[in-house]
């Protein structure tokens, strides 16, 4: 036995899945019909549990994709997968827990070209369904705001791009604040106290880079908390109630109101980075261009890492499920070229 999984029965499993996929009945994927007087399931054993389906809408129209068959999988993400619901869900599982791709090939018994693949549509799917709604909701929100910065250069030919370079030894242990051309590439991070928090790769830490996050994810009128680095100066001039910490003088909270409580700092989103740093470990060591894709896969984990293990492979499955399938394709063929970078466009 892999896991408490395998004791799971597999239509259940499938049952899961379809319901994922048509939360609201079968959907013909050729012609888009959803009258059931026109969908007939014509195999429910197909699979173990997965079902065809057939549609007389396309039949009757003589349309080639497969005499007008279907199943939940066809035109999905997942159309042409031959592995079983089981190791699809363990693998949903171990990306969940933020393991290795080795790792989980280990652990669910199948090559791991196989949970590579997987791991790449989840990350892509993950990227494209992240969230772009404000991250405050009222102006009594407080928000912290912060940068972090982490070593990754380019790695053999990653996104197409040709080192033009000599290596470099491994660490780039440089001091100061990074940038994307000197490899350690800024993550900028805003934290809604009690909410969810908001991560982007950056390409330099300048006001102009951050200031349009900012006004798209924070509603003006909050507090807004940050250090006393200077790209945070115009907070005050936008409309933001703005405090800081100089962390030079050695101060890191600073109590406003004298009852004992340190209300302005940042080590919340402090905290974050130190999760950011454990994770991107694991993979010892990402390419820069891919580091949009990880970050995505952090803040969507770590949003979530309140809620059940079971929970979290549910949204893991789901995210993974709802994109379309073509478009998860043209992805993947894109992240082998050059022209990844309009795939994961980086500020600045």
């Amino acid at each position: 036995m892999r896991g408490p999984i395998d004791w799971v029965d597999t239509r259940g499993l499938w049952q899961i899945v379809i319901r994922m996929l048509w939360p609201n009945g079968p959907v013909c994927p050729h012609c888009g019909e959803r009258d059931p007087r026109y969908l007939h399931l014509i195999d429910p054993d197909y699979r173990n549990g997965l079902g065809r389906w057939r549609c007389d809408v396309c039949a009757e129209a003589g349309d080639p994709g497969e005499g007008g068959t279907f199943t939940a999988l066809t035109g999905s993400i997942l159309h042409g997968m031959r592995i079983d619901v089981r190791t699809l869900w363990l693998i949903a599982e171990a990306f969940a827990r933020g393991e290795a791709s080795v790792e989980t090939a280990h652990e669910a018994r199948v090559d791991r070209h196989t949970t590579d693949r997987l791991f790449r549509l989840v990350r892509a799917a993950i990227y494209e369904a992240r969230a772009q709604e404000p991250l405050t909701l009222t102006v009594d929100d407080i928000v912290e705001m912060d940068e972090v910065y982490l070593t990754a250069g380019l790695k053999g030919r990653a996104g197409g791009l040709a080192l033009d370079r000599e290596p470099r030894p491994r660490g780039l242990k440089r001091r100061g604040r990074g940038t994307w051309d000197s490899d350690r590439p800024p993550v900028f991070g805003l934290l809604c106290r009690g909410g969810e928090v908001r991560l982007f790769v950056l390409r330099n830490v300048q006001t102009a880079t951050i200031r349009p996050l900012v006004e798209q994810m924070v509603e003006r009128g909050a507090t807004v908390y940050t250090d006393s680095f200077r790209i945070y100066h115009f907070l005050s001039q936008a409309g933001y109630q703005h405090r800081s910490v100089n962390h030079g003088s050695g101060a890191y909270a600073v109590d406003l109101d004298g009852d004992g409580q340190c209300e302005v700092h940042c080590n919340t989103v402090e905290c974050t980075w130190s999760w950011l740093r454990q994770m991107v470990r694991t993979y010892r060591g990402v390419s820069k261009v891919y580091l949009p894709l990880y970050v995505a896969q952090f803040e969507f984990l770590h949003n979530r890492r309140h809620d059940s293990h079971w929970s979290r492979t549910l949204d893991v499955l789901q995210v993974l499920l709802q994109m379309d399938g073509d478009r998860a394709r043209d992805l993947l063929n894109r992240v082998a070229t050059a022209e990844f970078a309009e795939v994961c466009p980086v500020a600045g």
